[in-house]
């Protein structure tokens, strides 16, 4: 009903009672002042409904919104163990450097183990003497995230046996350097799929725990002897790949070594990796066996 007829109706009835003209106007005022407020809540409530055409606008931008959020998130997660990564690498080299001063400048894999009475056999072997020497306080340096990592645990000492076992390190070391090494000689990399010179990556294992493994944009990280770490880019980002070419058809690995091929020491990985299948060969086909003449099963009678 219209605010106005109501305000009418009650002040008619007002007056047909008799009430005081003072009091008459004061009840009328109140009563339009009231009417007047519902009505106009009325219209404000009505004016600001949600129609069904701006409610599926809004989801719609809500769900635009969230698949743009999703991708982003993972980029700076990325990023961020990326530079984690890079952090574990300066800090392994780092202890290198310190193992290099108590060795007259030499790595842990070119001085023999005094616990073990031998030189090592791959990195984990190499690293874990540094663990040995105090040189590296904490096994966790040799992870890194998104691939392998160590679980702190590396036993009492000297053995110091629990550490660095089969799939606790992530860290390849070219072999036979010394602090004295030219300073762009990669030294600390990812773990290569392939030990070559240069060594091999597998880009199509990207972003999954797994031998030789790539970050998803067709990066490794690589740290050199004078201590610098960066994430370096390979040739490809599909299938195994080695270091992004240079001028003169050398990359970051050959210029280093002029040309002359490293050894790689690779990573123990044990049970942590997948294993790459076994294609059985072919089995020859045996060799028949001459014939023998068979035995007559009955003899011929005799006297003919």
């Amino acid at each position: 009903m219209d605010g106005t007829i109501l305000v009418s109706y009650f002040s008619r009835r007002l007056g047909l009672i008799g009430v005081d003209s003072g009091l008459f106007r004061y009840s009328h005022n109140i009563i339009k002042q009231t009417i007047g407020k519902h009505t106009h809540t009325m219209k404000t409530k009505r004016n600001h409904a949600f129609t069904l055409i701006e409610l599926l606008v809004v989801i719609t931008i809500i769900a635009i919104l969230a698949g743009l959020a999703v991708p982003a998130y993972t980029i700076v997660q990325r990023i961020a163990n990326q530079n984690k990564g890079v952090n574990n690498a300066r800090q392994v080299i780092f202890a290198m450097k310190l193992f290099a001063k108590d060795h007259s400048s030499q790595y842990p894999d070119t001085v023999p183990n005094p616990v073990t009475g031998s030189l090592a056999q791959n990195a984990n072997d190499a690293f874990r003497y540094m663990i040995q020497e105090k040189c590296a306080p904490d096994e966790r340096i040799f992870g890194c995230p998104a691939g392998y990592n160590p679980d702190g645990t590396i036993g009492l000492s000297p053995n110091y046996g629990n550490a660095l076992m089969p799939g606790e390190n992530h860290w390849a070391m070219t072999a036979g350097q010394t602090d004295t090494t030219v300073g762009n000689m990669p030294l600390v990399f990812e773990n290569p799929a392939s030990s070559s010179w240069p060594p091999l990556w597998n880009a199509d294992m990207a972003g999954k725990i797994a031998p030789g493994r790539t970050w998803a944009d067709g990066k490794i990280i690589i740290g050199r002897n004078d201590g610098s770490v960066a994430l370096e880019a390979l040739a490809d980002t599909k299938g195994m790949v080695g270091p992004k070419g240079m001028a003169g058809g050398l990359n970051l690995f050959t210029q280093a070594s002029d040309g002359i091929p490293q050894r790689v020491l690779p990573v123990v990985y044990g049970n942590a990796g997948p294993t790459p299948p076994v294609t059985p060969s072919p089995t020859p086909p045996l060799a028949s066996a001459p014939s023998v003449p068979q035995a007559p099963t009955s003899l011929p009678p005799t006297g003919l």
